[in-house]
């Protein structure tokens, strides 16, 4: 689990260098100007933000999606709070 997680974070890392630190080096400052006209840029700044959020989120996510039934019913019901001790 924290390979796949390091793998993602670097990929996501690239994808973010190739999408604003390539055209950052190409045009300089005044990329940074265009941002707010540029509507393919403001996607993927949207998508990337979209992909590092669920990156953070993956590990309240998963073991429920790799638990067997009865391992996501209890986890669930922590979640929840209908445990009683």
């Amino acid at each position: 689990m924290i390979l796949f997680m390091t793998l993602a974070a670097l990929l996501i890392a690239f994808s973010v260098f190739c999408t604003f630190g390539v055209s950052y080096m190409l045009a300089g400052p005044r990329m940074l100007e265009d941002f707010a006209d540029n509507r393919e840029q403001q996607m993927m700044a949207g998508l990337l933000g979209t992909a590092i959020i669920a990156l953070f989120l993956l590990p309240f996510v998963s073991p429920a999606l790799i638990s067997s039934p009865t391992g996501g019913q209890v986890l669930a019901d922590l979640y929840m709070g209908q445990i009683q001790a």
